[in-house]
């Protein structure tokens, strides 16, 4: 296993006068890349890339401890189409724009990489981050995606475990002068990956996903982190499967650190929060059940609500603002969770 992500430090860390009780919160948020249609329609694609790199620059003055970025072709949109950015060139900007907040994927889909190829331009973000790369993992949700562009999408069961065998073969990229590898998805012969990550053996690889039978398993053995969704109920029954794969793997569970993926709409009061939500729910689910699965209120409500994930052991909450161009509920999440950032590190 790599060494996994850091615990709280001055970029994420808990910070006084917060609202939430936790010292091993990493707050994190993801970069706007067209995919969920976050940009106004009159940006241009220039103007689109800059809006996305502020927004990591704001992220990192706030106290966020991760930036995140997700790995799709194009956009859900249709009428019009955005721009889709893609998300190993948009860490490679953020890298340059930051230079303290952890930068990573969430997750890249493993169907659209080969791994060996991957290893390398993952490599290389390392080392232009200096050493603040982290590498989520995931099978595809959207196989019509793939099918578009012509890239053939075998069975999930099949895309399940070439996701360990890609952490596996990353490893052995970033660790060996020369790797000779034979998967059963993937041979490469002497692979010479150049340059090596600065991080040793090499960054933390998260395999994201809760399926109980294949993905948490695929997670017990190959990976060292794990990626959620949903409410807290939903949460605690994956992590306590989690725990069952991990002790059958001969593995302590402590030792994989957990994220949970949460939308997040900040807003004055709660009514305007539910008038946030009723614009973004946009596919008509239930009031209540849109909230569930959300961070949805006042900076103070979603704090109290994010309070109920801590409390199963997450470590890491990685927030996407579907209105991070339009607001600042990034910042305002960020103050009422881990305290005013230091007057140093605001934003000029």
């Amino acid at each position: 296993m790599g060494p996994g992500p850091p615990g709280a430090s001055t970029a994420g860390g808990a910070r006084s006068g917060r609202d939430v009780n936790s010292e091993r919160l990493r707050l994190g948020c993801f970069v706007p890349q067209g995919w969920r249609g976050e940009f106004p329609d009159s940006l241009q694609p220039g103007a689109r890339w800059e809006a996305a790199v502020g927004v990591a620059r704001r992220a990192e003055h706030a106290g966020y401890g991760a930036v995140w970025v997700y790995d799709h072709l194009q956009s859900l949109a249709e009428d019009p189409p955005s721009p889709v950015f893609d998300p190993l060139l948009m860490l490679s900007t953020v890298a340059w724009a930051t230079s303290r907040i952890r930068i990573g994927t969430m997750c890249l889909a493993v169907p659209l990489h080969h791994p060996a190829r991957l290893a390398q331009q993952l490599a290389c973000l390392d080392v232009i981050s200096a050493g603040r790369l982290e590498v989520g993992l995931g099978a595809g949700s959207d196989t019509a995606e793939a099918a578009t562009f012509g890239i053939p999408v075998p069975p999930l069961r099949e895309r399940i475990f070439a996701c360990g065998e890609a952490a596996e073969l990353l490893r052995a990229c970033w660790s060996h002068e020369h790797t000779s590898f034979e998967g059963r998805y993937t041979v490469v012969e002497d692979a010479r990956v150049q340059p090596k990550p600065l991080q040793r053996p090499g960054p933390p690889i998260w395999i994201a996903g809760g399926g109980e039978r294949l993905t948490l398993w695929q997670v017990a053995r190959h990976a060292d982190g794990c990626s959620l969704f949903g409410p807290p109920a939903r949460v605690a029954r994956k992590l306590e499967i989690l725990g069952s794969h991990c002790r059958a793997a001969g593995r302590r569970p402590d030792t994989v650190r957990v994220a949970v993926v949460l939308d997040c709409l900040v807003a004055d009061t709660e009514a305007a929060a539910d008038l946030l939500a009723e614009h973004f729910n946009r596919h008509g689910e239930e009031r209540r059940a849109y909230r569930a699965r959300r961070l949805v209120g006042t900076p103070q409500a979603c704090a109290q609500q994010l309070q109920a994930y801590l409390d199963l052991g997450v470590a890491d909450i990685c927030c996407h603002f579907p209105d991070a161009l339009t607001s600042d509920g990034l910042e305002r999440l960020a103050s009422a969770v881990l305290g005013p950032p230091p007057a140093s590190s605001r934003l000029a």
